[in-house]
């Protein structure tokens, strides 16, 4: 098999992503662009979890980020409150 090309600008190889969501039953085909979305979306998310994870070990005097400063930001950011069984 050949490598897919890798869309400019995205860390995370799109075809990762579709074939996550094809891990659905219920999905049958995922469109390329709707895989690439979602990608980014990922993206964004796994970024500003990481900055206020680091900021957090910052603040403890750490270069490092840890379980419990990527846990803080889940437990004081309501929009992550769908992690709380992943990082009580």
């Amino acid at each position: 098999k050949g490598r897919a090309p890798a869309v400019k600008g995205l860390t995370i190889p799109f075809r990762s992503t579709k074939r996550i969501m094809k891990l659905d039953p219920d999905v049958a085909t995922v469109q390329n662009e709707a895989a690439i979305v979602a990608t980014l979306a990922a993206e964004y998310f796994v970024e500003k979890l990481a900055k206020e994870s680091y900021q957090n070990a910052k603040r403890r005097g750490r270069n490092t980020i840890r379980y419990e400063d990527v846990a803080e930001v889940r437990a004081t950011t309501s929009e992550l409150s769908f992690l709380d069984t992943l990082l009580p």
